[in-house]
């Protein structure tokens, strides 16, 4: 069964803003959008074997059947089903952008308990 789980942490507000507006704006129902917080471990191992609890609290995470994308790359998964965004997606593929993507993200996880 393909299964497609968008994993955020749900102690972070920055990461369950973020969860909650994709969440709105996929067009793809099949994704399910689940905080982290709320798996045991062995939920986790069975979504995707490399997965645990301080592995997922340092990035979201998209699965994706046995495919797991980190970070930026979880968000650039999704960007092909975002309602109003689509039109961008290829963007994120171009030369450069996912050094860049990975670096926003980055930022964003140093700085997110202020934001």
């Amino acid at each position: 069964m393909e299964q497609n789980v968008f994993l955020y942490d749900g102690d972070c507000g920055f990461c369950s803003g973020l969860a909650s507006k994709l969440s709105e704006l996929s067009l793809d129902k099949s994704v399910k959008f689940v905080s982290f917080r709320d798996l045991s471990s062995q939920n986790l191992k069975e979504l995707h074997p490399s997965l645990g609890p301080k592995l997922v609290a340092g990035n979201v995470q998209y699965i994706s059947g046995n495919m797991r994308y980190p970070g930026f790359f979880a968000v650039r998964k999704l960007s092909h089903s975002l309602k109003g965004w689509r039109w961008a997606s290829p963007l994120l593929y171009l030369p450069l952008v996912p050094i860049l993507g990975m670096f926003f993200m980055s930022l964003l996880k140093s700085v997110r308990s202020k934001v």
